[in-house]
């Protein structure tokens, strides 16, 4: 989309011309419904006119498209002040997608405690459910219960790639949608799969969708939009990998005929729990597979990353850093390969670790410099900068305290300044205790030396200011 034609329409909704805004992105809209900022704007022009049930409608298919947008929350407050105004068949219209049909795939082992939900939360939003089952457990006896599940019975052979090809053998559907057995469709998301479906159909290049997963850590929630698990069938599409398998054609995963979304489908998921994520099992298991793989393909960067990840996961810190390095080199001349932020992130991770600083700011400003945007080196950043000043005022309180006990060693024909002992280093450690939040300690430093005629204006400003902060503090509830 010309940014011309963005400027165009934000100048309409800046001076108030609704209409006149409707009217120019309904004809772009019809060329690309694929584009979620022209959808904003649309829903927006819809609001401001009073049409609140078409205005949400259309914001409701914004999200769909770009479910990390920050505009959300606002959106929808503000149709809560919006009459829902007549009905706009002409939106309708243009929210119409084709319908195609889609399946549901799970790869299963041992499951018997989760499929049931599983499948439960997919019954209405797939036409077919495929079970790639090795289980040894109850988790088929309980699939079968279950309308639209197809049981696919495999040997499990040390590659999940291998599983989930199997698996794609058996789809009839137009598009497959892969859930693991411990996730659960969000109940208000299932119209969104077919809904999604429709709307990439038939578009170029091959669209390879990322859902949103709200993986439950220790209570809270957190959001990734990492994994590709939809996609259309038969256009030439397999997984690679023993584990960490990857979506990408015939001829490997970095491949230019494919483009990468994010859509707002959610999956609740509680697999990373810490009590799962610890099972050492697991992780030797993944370690196993992951240098099986290495020999198999020492050149993709890929491997070289989830091997550096799970040597994290398994404590084994050195053996991390030498594999991501290797990583960050084969990223390099890898073509198309879209994961090293992962790289820097992790490398920042162990150098914050090892409190090496000045190695976790070189790999932060890597980062920016692949992404300024990225959010997390920014953060990154700023937490090795405040580590280094921790450092940098231990150092100093550490060289205020020599300077004093060097006044009693010091012999020398140049005169040292006997202020340092008297008042200077003193009133230097208060201002330190004052920077680092200490307060108590930096108000009694303070009053000790306050009569003195030279620091009287500045120190009683900080001590009116420790005393201002105090005030404050003891009126939060």
């Amino acid at each position: 989309m010309s940014t011309s034609i963005y400027e165009s329409i934000i100048s309409l909704l800046k001076n108030k011309h609704f209409k006149q805004a409707e009217i120019l992105i309904i004809p772009w809209l019809r060329q690309d419904k694929l584009d979620a900022q022209l959808w904003v704007f649309l829903g927006e022009a819809l609001l401001q006119q009073g049409y609140g049930l078409a205005a949400n409608r259309v914001f409701q298919r914004a999200w769909l498209l770009d479910p990390q947008a920050s505009w959300v929350q606002k959106a929808f407050n503000s149709l809560k002040q919006v009459p829902d105004g007549d009905e706009r068949y002409d939106i309708e219209g243009l929210l119409h997608v084709p319908k195609v049909s889609i399946a549901a795939a799970i790869l299963s082992f041992n499951e018997e405690m989760n499929i049931g939900r599983c499948i439960e939360a997919l019954q209405d939003a797939v036409d077919e459910i495929v079970l790639i089952d090795s289980s040894t457990d109850k988790t088929e006896s309980i699939a079968a219960n279950y309308d639209k599940v197809k049981i696919v019975k495999i040997d499990w052979n040390d590659s999940f790639a291998d599983a989930r090809n199997k698996g794609l053998q058996h789809i009839q559907s137009d598009w497959v949608v892969w859930i693991d057995a411990d996730e659960v469709l969000a109940s208000e998301d299932k119209s969104s799969i077919k809904e999604v479906a429709g709307l990439f159909h038939g578009a170029s290049p091959i669209p390879a969708l990322h859902v949103w997963h709200l993986n439950q850590v220790r209570g809270s929630v957190q959001h990734d939009f990492s994994q590709t698990r939809m996609f259309p069938m038969r256009r030439g599409l397999r997984f690679w990998g023993r584990i960490h398998e990857q979506l990408g054609t015939q001829e490997g995963i970095f491949n230019k005929d494919i483009v990468r979304r994010s859509v707002k489908i959610r999956l609740h998921h509680n697999g990373y729990e810490p009590a799962v994520l610890q099972n050492r099992n697991k992780i030797e298991r993944n370690l196993r597979l992951l240098n099986m793989m290495i020999r198999e393909e020492p050149n993709n960067p890929g491997h070289w990353l989830f091997y550096g990840r799970e040597s994290i996961a398994g404590g084994f810190k050195e053996q991390a850093q030498a594999a991501l390095h290797q990583a960050e080199q084969l990223a390099q001349s890898t073509p198309h390969f879209g994961s090293i932020l992962e790289i820097y992130k992790l490398l920042i991770f162990l150098s914050i670790e090892s409190k090496d600083y000045r190695q976790a700011e070189a790999y932060c400003h890597k980062a920016l410099e692949h992404n300024l945007d990225y959010p997390d080196a920014h953060y990154l950043l700023a937490q090795v900068r405040m580590k280094q000043a921790d450092e940098l005022f231990r150092q100093a309180e550490n060289s205020l305290k020599q300077s004093i006990h060097s006044l009693s060693t010091y012999r020398c024909n140049v005169t040292p300044d006997y202020q340092i002992g008297e008042w200077k280093a003193e009133v230097a450690l208060g201002e330190l205790a004052m920077r680092a939040g200490k307060l108590s300690n930096a108000k009694r430093i303070f009053a000790k030396h306050a009569n003195r005629p030279e620091l009287q204006t500045g120190l009683a400003q900080k001590l009116t200011n420790i005393e201002a902060e105090r005030q404050r503090l003891n009126q939060i509830p």
